[in-house]
């Protein structure tokens, strides 16, 4: 894993020089601006990692929260600034070869064709990521229509006064909120208010509510806006990687504060014990429980629907081989924007979306919020409705 990391930053860190002499070579002949430009791209490429060191050192908060959010927006653009200097680097090969291919008054003033190429580069990057704004501000709603051949009635023993399960079951389910930096009390609301609006039976989290710690979440009272999430069968989450990040005994404490049922490496009955939730530890967690344990120790009946939250969905072997019926995941963001999206569609099995594999299906949703910059290009932010059918009870 160490091998792994040093080798994804030094590649990180050749790409930042790669770019930031392109760039410079494009500028003005300002000497003051040369001068400067080498410390700009250093503070760009480095400031993502100096705001994490300085949030884990619990220095300097407000500086810690300017270095991410600008680190972020520099990781995220990362891609369009590579590839777009790739394409000059093709067009300045073929220039060389075929002369004529470049209009004869860029030949004879080179350095304002690399100029005007710099700032067209970035009116372009401004332009994309203004329409991927756009799109991040309307999330959609997604639906599934899912059957699991199980019938969901209640147990034998269970209390009379229980919910009974809804036929079919409505469930809003969403991930990767990522509240914190980006997105504060207002785009909390609005979240809110659009699962609400779908009128959920069960609203299930999948884990990533936060950001980057609890702190900008007190500061700003979004527990006061999650409280408002209602639906007769609760409201259940699982933590994601930034919870445990941000220390998961807090964040789980927190969350419960404010009506959000956190799973722990926990199964609970559901309407009487006719549905089975369970969710799992986020896989950063080394101690999670192995999910046979996790089912055991519960006592799930396995003859009734269960429903799995687990943030990562790395691996749909162990639920499948479990006898989970439906998996509900997050994380992967679908790759947020374009290209990403394609080297994460190569990462999982199932990067986004609904797929079946036999009995086991699994639902990954391409998260409510996101990381880094508020962009989304070529991916939705979305709140997924379930429609849950299950096999009739003769």
């Amino acid at each position: 894993m160490r091998d792994h990391f040093s080798l994804i930053l030094i590649t990180y860190l050749f790409v930042c020089l790669w770019l930031g002499f392109r760039s410079w070579q494009a500028l003005p002949r300002r000497r003051w601006l040369r001068n400067l430009w080498p410390a700009f791209i250093a503070a760009l490429s480095l400031s993502f990692m100096v705001g994490i060191l300085l949030r884990f050192a619990d220095l300097w908060e407000p500086v810690a929260r300017a270095c991410r959010l600008v680190g972020g927006i520099w990781l995220v653009t990362l891609p369009y600034w590579c590839l777009i200097t790739f394409a000059f680097e093709i067009v300045r090969i073929a220039a060389r070869l075929r002369p004529s291919l470049v209009p004869q008054s860029l030949r004879q003033n080179p350095q304002r064709a690399r100029t005007l190429g710099l700032l067209g580069s970035v009116l372009l990057v401004v332009l994309i990521f203004t329409a991927g704004y756009i799109r991040f501000l309307h999330p959609q709603v997604t639906r599934y229509a899912i059957h699991i051949d199980k019938p969901a009635i209640p147990a034998a023993s269970s209390p009379a006064a229980s919910p009974r399960l809804p036929q079919p079951l409505r469930v809003a389910f969403a991930a990767d909120l990522h509240i914190g930096d980006i997105i504060g009390k207002k785009r909390t609301a609005d979240y809110v208010r659009r699962i609400n609006a779908l009128n959920p039976d069960l609203i299930l989290l999948a884990g990533d509510l936060l950001d980057n710690g609890l702190a900008p979440l007190v500061e700003q009272d979004i527990g006061a806006e999650l409280a408002k999430l209602r639906a007769p069968l609760g409201v259940h989450a699982v933590l994601g990687n930034h919870e445990t990040y941000s220390g998961a005994d807090d964040c789980a404490a927190w969350f419960s504060r404010y009506g959000i049922r956190v799973l722990r490496d926990k199964a609970v009955p559901l309407a009487g014990g006719a549905l089975w939730l369970a969710g799992r530890n986020d896989a950063t967690i080394r101690t999670r429980k192995p999910l046979a344990q996790l089912l055991a120790d519960a006592g799930v009946d396995r003859t009734r629907p269960l429903i799995l939250l687990d943030h990562q969905p790395n691996d749909l072997v162990t639920p499948a081989s479990a006898g989970i019926d439906l998996q509900l995941s997050g994380h992967t963001h679908n790759g947020q924007v374009w290209p990403i999206s394609l080297v994460v569609a190569r990462l999982y099995d199932v990067a986004y979306g609904h797929a079946r594999r036999g009995d086991f299906q699994i639902c990954v949703t391409s998260g409510l919020g996101l990381w880094g910059l508020p962009a989304r290009i070529g991916t939705v932010s979305e709140i997924v409705d379930l429609e849950i059918s299950f096999r009739r009870s003769p």
